[in-house]
């Protein structure tokens, strides 16, 4: 009966302490949207992004929607710079704007750069 009694507290014991270790951390997503100062309803596409500050320097290149997300572990307050070279299709400009985001544990954060 002793036996019993103890396999069942340690059985009891492992499984309480399955449930509570589970917990995931918490990730921040920062979506960045870049658009254009001059029409602010057409966005960029394939715009380069870089979120930077101190040790951390993470960089997307947005889609064909301008849009970009990544994953942060933990929060911070990043630079965001955005830019699109158009040099390749020969005017030779290049398009430049930034701003600042803010990100809070375990949630998503959406931050528009706009660029002239």
């Amino acid at each position: 009966m002793k036996r019993f009694t103890f396999i069942l507290l340690v059985l009891g014991g492992l499984i309480a302490v399955m449930f509570t270790s589970c917990e995931k951390p918490e990730e921040t997503k920062a979506c960045i949207t870049v658009k254009y100062t001059t029409d602010t309803t057409k966005v960029v596409p394939f715009a380069h992004v870089r979120l930077e500050k101190y040790d951390v320097n993470v960089e997307k290149q947005c889609d064909e929607d301008g849009y970009c997300e990544h994953l942060f572990k933990l929060e911070a307050i990043l630079d965001v710079h955005a830019w699109l070279d158009t040099s390749q299709t020969g005017t030779g400009t290049e398009m430049y704007g930034e701003t600042t985001i803010r990100l809070d544990p375990g949630k998503t954060v959406n931050k528009t750069v706009f660029i002239n």
